[in-house]
């Protein structure tokens, strides 16, 4: 940036007119003073170092088989599939296992699409319903160090964020290995401009139609389909309204987790099943409004509101034949919710001695939702053990203050209010019932500093050291836990509280660096339970991490793309560690550019888990797994290829370790007797990761 430190001191509070996306050029001028022209040419800044945008070519060549693994484009994020099929995947993010989104809030167009008090999952994150060609880019904001963001937000906050247009329409089709086949279909029509001074409207229609059975024995034969539309227009100048709507639906079979003992012992191949009557059935459908008023250049107010409409039907069984050896030990889970909510917020300018941005906003949501656990055989249900209907509240007001007192020196600091209500009714006779509230203060601080910049104490000719920029953060996040155990302990909201120091700078003008150290204390652990399909409270933990992420534009053609981290994680009490918890994650990828032409290989690795609370073993298996793909666009045609695990590894997607008895065992081992009820035997159970995959496509544009 070329301006005066002044100039250069604003700049950097007004996100409000620097889109995240990209660099772009921008223009502000105010007629009371001067001093306040200027020209943005770098990028938005960044509160945290860990906090960055991730633009849809990081993932358009990656081999997606849902929304969810999007995340993985995000630096030391990783996914798994729990079992196969439609359901939600499993998270690895700051060495949380954020099971299917515990610690994770993900935000669609700004719709939070994480679910409460959820029938499979305290936060329920079911990303399957996103198109990949709809989305522009992924905002990631990792630690509890943002106003903006409230339930889930501990790990980390992911924004999906979609195009308001496409500059050209497109027909996809794909097709591979395993009866896989992929039909997509995006579509921008335009409108006007209009009379006045050029307001315009803008659409975008998606559908997509999915269909795979997997590299399973058992056939998946899952089915997805999702239709999503979105547009605005400009009312006046100042005055833009807009929305999206969106349908999805699903339907699929899975093989389950599969004890490493049988295989081992070739009574059962690792792609084979137990019971392949497992899988289920999947529904949403949400609506948004968005109203944005600029009453001046240094003011702008944002108003939205959404429903949702969501249900799931899941069958499992986790332990097969250790408690009812005769019909086996499949569950049922179902949920069936409406819920809603919105947000209002204002961000206004002043024109003050020192710049300053402030921002002032409320959250709000209201979730009505029958949440039901069984016990079923081959998908016919048997009797329900819980059938509660669930009525949650919550309410976020938050405040955000953003100035420079030095040229050189930002301060970012925030306070969240989060009230909940919750009322829980059994349909049940007998069963417990309960209705509370809970709040809690979030205060937020957040401190970036170039001292070594041109504006700085100690300007410095080494362009590293005087493009680094150091950050310190510190804040206060949450989630909340499932309210029906509020009927045994009335604090629903439990506390993160972290803190993180970072650097970032550039290297040769073509290396972009950045590391950081965080920690973060969380007050109540929710682990995932394997024989219950749910999760339940661990008590406190703590983790301590570093990371690091760096891309390098090698040419004009080739890129370097990679990230670290290592994270420690551990209850409080006794200092054991977290079952589960990544460790170590790295991921990398080389890709060429060029022209029509581009190509990518990638590699993701993660390290070995704990399995339970002991440092001895035993430890979940590690894995490293290469991706490829490739494409090239001649005119209006595009072929592609994507390869996933390149190397055809035997690897593992996900994986628990918990007591287990197979029909074969029962009455003939002692921890498997005939009339069940035993102490069942303690194995490896995992999904297995996929095989070599070889999908192809064609698209065409118009």
């Amino acid at each position: 940036m070329e301006v005066r430190p002044r100039a250069l001191a604003l700049c950097c509070i007004l996100p409000l007119w620097v889109p995240a996306a990209h660099a772009q050029d921008a223009d502000a001028t105010d007629a009371s003073d001067s001093v306040y022209q200027f020209t943005v040419t770098e990028r938005k800044p960044v509160t945290a170092s860990s906090t960055l945008m991730v633009p849809a070519e990081n993932f358009e060549l990656r081999p997606l088989e849902s929304g969810g693994q999007m995340i993985e484009a995000v630096p030391n994020a990783i996914t798994a599939q729990h079992t196969g099929g439609g359901k939600a995947e499993q998270y690895f993010i700051r060495g949380f296992d954020a099971d299917h989104g515990t610690d994770l809030a993900v935000y669609f167009d700004g719709v939070p699409i994480n679910l409460r008090s959820h029938a499979h999952g305290q936060g329920f994150l079911d990303l399957h319903f996103v198109t990949k060609e709809t989305i522009e880019r992924l905002d990631a904001y990792k630690g509890p160090y943002f106003s903006r963001f409230g339930d889930f937000a501990t790990a980390a906050a992911i924004e999906y964020v979609p195009f308001d247009a496409v500059e050209e329409s497109v027909i996809r089709l794909e097709g591979g290995y395993w009866d896989t086949w992929r039909a997509v279909g995006v579509a921008s029509p335009r409108f006007g401009p209009f009379e006045g001074d050029d307001p315009r409207a803008d659409a975008l229609v998606s559908f997509e139609a999915y269909h795979t059975d997997g590299p399973v024995r058992d056939d998946e034969d899952l089915w997805r389909y999702s239709l999503f539309a979105r547009g605005g227009v400009d009312l006046r100048p100042d005055l833009r309204l807009s929305g999206h709507v969106l349908g999805y639906t699903a339907d699929w079979n899975a093989s389950g987790l599969v004890p490493e003992r049988l295989v081992d012992a070739g009574r059962l191949s690792r792609f084979g099943s137990l019971d392949p009557s497992e899988g289920g059935d999947t529904l949403r459908v949400q609506g948004k409004l968005q109203l944005d008023w600029r009453p001046s250049d240094r003011g702008h107010l944002m108003a939205n509101a959404y429903v949702a409409a969501y249900e799931l039907e899941l069958f499992s069984n986790f332990t097969y034949a250790l408690n009812d050896p005769a019909s086996g030990d499949g569950i049922v889970q179902r949920d069936d919710r409406l819920y809603t909510g919105g947000r209002i917020e204002y961000e206004q300018i002043l024109g003050l001695g020192i710049p300053t941005r402030l921002r002032a906003g409320a959250e709000w949501r209201y979730d009505d939702a029958r949440v039901r656990l069984g016990n079923q055989s081959r998908r016919q249900a048997t009797g329900f053990t819980n059938d509660d209907d669930v009525e949650e509240l919550s309410i976020g007001p938050y405040v955000e203050a953003e100035l420079l007192p030095l040229p050189w020196a930002r301060f970012v600091g925030g306070l969240r209010f989060e009230y909940f209500d919750y009322d829980v009714r059994s349909r049940l006779p007998g069963e417990p019932k309960g209705d509370g509230d809970d709040h809690l203060w979030l205060p937020k601080a957040n401190l970036v500093l170039s001292p070594f910049s041109e504006v700085g104490p100690l300007p410095s000719e080494t362009p590293w050291l005087r493009d680094l920029e150091v950050f310190l953060n510190f804040g206060i996040g949450f989630h909340s836990n499932d309210a029906r155990t509020s009927v045994d302990d009335p604090r629903i909201l439990a506390r993160a509280t972290g803190a993180e120091v970072g650097l970032r700078t550039r290297f040769f003008e073509r290396l972009e660096v950045a590391i950081d150290g965080f920690w973060l204390g969380l007050e109540d652990e929710l682990v995932f339970v394997g024989d219950e399909g749910a999760t339940e409270s661990g008590g406190r933990t703590k983790r301590l991490g570093v990371e690091l992420v760096a891309h390098a534009d090698v040419t004009d053609w080739l890129y370097l793309r990679g990230d670290v981290a290592y994270t420690s994680a551990r209850f409080t009490s006794g200092d054991d560690p977290v079952p589960q918890a990544p460790r170590f994650v790295a991921k990398g990828a080389i890709g060429v550019r060029e022209g029509g032409f581009a190509a990518e290989l990638g590699v993701r690795h993660l390290g070995e888990r704990y399995a339970s609370e002991t440092f001895e073993d035993p430890k979940l298996s590690d894995y490293t797994v290469l991706d490829f793909g490739m494409r090239y666009r001649y005119r209006r045609f595009e072929v592609g290829l994507a390869l996933e695990n390149l190397t055809d590894t035997d690897w593992r997607s996900s994986e628990f370790f918990y007591e287990s008895c197979a029909p074969g065992e029962v009455g003939l081992v002692a921890a498997c007797p005939a009339a069940g009820g035993g102490s069942g035997i303690g194995d490896f159970h995992f999904t297995p990761g996929n095989r070599r995959n070889v999908q192809g496509w064609v698209s065409v544009t118009f």
